[in-house]
């Protein structure tokens, strides 16, 4: 089935919705495991679900953005480098925040656990404006905001 890039926007942005809800959840169980209101146990399993929708959202947003990026216009190439560089950075944050070591220290987890929270919120923003939007994503080979003179 190939997708056109308005399946695409729609898919990812709303992908971002449901992130947007898990983040909202790992910042709250960090802000309660700093003050000292939730278990270390119930952080690790906030944080471990933010990891898996991630994961899950980053391997979906390559899995349709890498065959067109580099395409879509002469920045494309660039735009695909980010998308691969943030997308690194975030898998390495995860998996040192879900790594056995990491849990003997609940506290720098919680506060590195709102860093990336604030990182994942900024990087959607990101995206959505500068990727999934209707100028830089679309359907049709028509250049907005061009002249031919």
């Amino acid at each position: 089935m190939d997708l056109s890039n308005d399946d695409r926007r729609r898919i990812l942005r709303g992908q971002h919705v449901h992130l947007r809800k898990t983040i909202e959840a790992a910042r709250s169980a960090a802000t309660g495991a700093l003050a000292g209101r939730i278990s270390p146990e119930e952080l690790q399993r906030a944080v471990s679900a933010l990891e898996r929708e991630l994961l899950a959202h980053l391997g979906e947003e390559e899995r349709l953005l890498e065959p067109i990026l580099g395409k879509l216009d002469a920045w494309g190439p660039l735009r695909l480098t980010l998308l691969h560089a943030e997308h690194a950075h975030q898998r390495a944050v995860m998996a040192l925040l879900t790594g056995k070591s990491a849990w003997p220290a609940s506290s720098l987890v919680a506060g590195r656990t709102l860093s990336m929270c604030e990182e994942l919120l900024t990087d959607m923003e990101f995206e959505e404006r500068e990727l999934l939007n209707e100028k830089v994503l679309r359907d049709d080979s028509i250049l907005l905001d061009a002249s031919d003179a």
